[in-house]
């Protein structure tokens, strides 16, 4: 029965490959490959439990992207040769729509995601200098386990990577860098960046997080470098959140401020709970090295041993972060195979 149905499956959709078990389709603009757009690929899609992966030939995309349908691996050919690019101001879209459903270049609604060796760009700042809210990549209430490796994520505007499943999302990030402007990274539940640049393109917040449902819940940041305008800041939240920062190195140009809490002294009914109070882990910060380089600020000093767990640099990975219940490294390995194998 399994081999009829996949016979069905590949009668019905000619310009798909089915070969163990994953799906496999490409995307070309020139009409070299089986679809000229990324949502028409993503479109065809059976909705079926196999692992699907797109592979994209370089080009600029101008489209947005709807990611309905788990298990979908997007692939370009490398970040500054496939780049998905759309212009998006998120106040906008809401005039005339109800929801954030549509406000991103990238709008996922979905599982097991992964983003490799793309651009995401949502270029609305740059062609009209507004700087306000705008999406390069937005997920949604029930989007979890979703990789970005070799990518850059840029927007000229705030939120530019906001993953937002504030119940159990999960979320890897490797190999990227990442631009945009006040709280450009702002995840809700857990996340973990390695080897990850960020570039703050305003004298205010870089990271933000939300992780008030679980105090399990945490961003981890190793092995990363900040950078950006001068008097950029690393850190924020309104919500009660959990910060870990491992082996990083910050530019000269980040202020001496540490992250903070987010009130509001003349509306203080829009404060929001506090109550795991701060929770701010440092170990072996450094700024980078430069003519106008500048002491480490004490605040960044290595601080693990005041953890309850009394937690070592080493102890901090990525399957800690997900407390054993996700491993996207594995998952990330078991992709790039499955490329390496295909026909």
């Amino acid at each position: 029965m399994h081999n009829v149905l996949l016979a069905l499956i590949f009668l019905l959709l000619p310009n798909m490959t089915l070969a163990s078990n994953v799906l496999r389709l490409s995307v070309a603009q020139d009409g070299s490959a089986q679809f000229q757009t990324i949502q028409a690929a993503l479109d065809s899609l059976p909705a079926t439990a196999e692992q699907a992966i797109i592979q994209i030939k370089p080009g600029i995309y101008q489209e947005k992207l709807y990611l309905t349908r788990d298990k979908v691996a997007l692939v370009g050919q490398g970040r500054t040769q496939t780049i998905i690019q759309y212009a998006e101001l998120r106040t906008n879209w809401l005039a005339s729509h109800p929801d954030d459903w549509g406000s991103a270049v990238v709008n996922i609604r979905a599982s097991d995601i992964a983003l490799l060796g793309l651009t995401i760009k949502n270029s609305y700042g740059e062609l009209t200098g507004d700087h306000e809210h705008q999406f390069a990549i937005r997920g949604f209430e029930h989007a979890s386990r979703i990789i970005t490796d070799d990518c850059a994520i840029i927007a000229g505007g705030a939120d530019t990577l906001s993953l937002w499943n504030k119940t159990d999302g999960m979320y890897y990030h490797r190999n990227c860098y990442i631009e945009g402007h006040t709280d450009m990274v702002c995840p809700r539940g857990w996340a973990f960046f390695d080897n990850v640049t960020f570039y703050n393109q305003k004298a205010y917040a870089t990271l933000w997080h939300d992780g008030e449902l679980d105090p399990a819940q945490k961003l981890v940041v190793v092995n990363s470098h900040f950078d950006g305008v001068p008097g950029f800041l690393l850190g924020r939240r309104h919500y009660d959140a959990q910060f870990y920062l491992i082996n990083n190195s910050y530019s000269p140009k980040m202020a001496d401020r540490p992250i903070f809490r987010h009130t509001y002294p003349q509306q203080p009914e829009r404060d929001r709970a506090n109550l795991w109070g701060d929770r701010y882990y440092f170990s072996q910060s450094v700024f980078s090295q430069g003519a106008d380089s500048a002491p480490r600020y004490p605040w960044l000093a290595d601080n693990l041993a005041t953890h309850p767990a009394n937690l070592s640099a080493a102890q901090i990975t990525a399957q800690w972060t997900f407390d054993g219940r996700w491993d996207p490294e594995a998952e990330l390995a078991r992709l790039y195979q499955l490329l390496e194998q295909q026909p």
